[in-house]
């Protein structure tokens, strides 16, 4: 389960956003067959195998707001509660050039972005084609 699990993980570098190449559900986030019925989200998995099961929280929130990441680290998935993740959310999709400004929308994104991780493409040019032209090659100022 695990060696299938890491089939699905694309890391061109260990610093950033860990690209899930398997399925995808509606908002984005990969999904992992567990056994036959049994899905669950992917990066919930890959945080569980990193950090143990019993450090599992009920909420995981992507700091880098990629819903495709699997990187277990900091800065990437951590704690969180809904009532703070979906606050930080509502915060950080008006911050030019983040993912979630993406005109593709989440899944159509996240698909995108999976097909060009499976084929070895240009993952960062496909990840600035949805963004409007004023958000293309922004920075965060923090």
């Amino acid at each position: 389960m695990v060696e299938r699990y890491l089939a699905k993980v694309s890391i061109a570098n260990e610093d950033e956003c860990w690209l899930w190449t398997g399925a995808v559900s509606g908002r984005g986030h990969g999904r992992f067959w567990v056994e036959d019925g049994f899905v669950i989200i992917a990066h919930r998995f890959g945080y569980a195998l990193a950090h143990g099961v019993g450090a599992l929280p009920a909420t995981l929130a992507h700091g880098c707001d990629e819903p495709l990441c699997q990187n277990p680290s900091p800065g990437h998935l951590s704690s969180s509660t809904n009532e703070r993740n979906r606050a930080e959310w509502a915060w950080r999709r008006h911050t030019p050039g983040s993912p979630l400004r993406d005109a593709r929308g989440s899944r159509e994104r996240a698909t995108q972005l999976r097909n060009a991780a499976r084929a070895g493409g240009d993952v960062e040019h496909v990840a600035q084609l949805g963004l409007l032209p004023v958000d293309r090659g922004q920075h965060p100022l923090w």
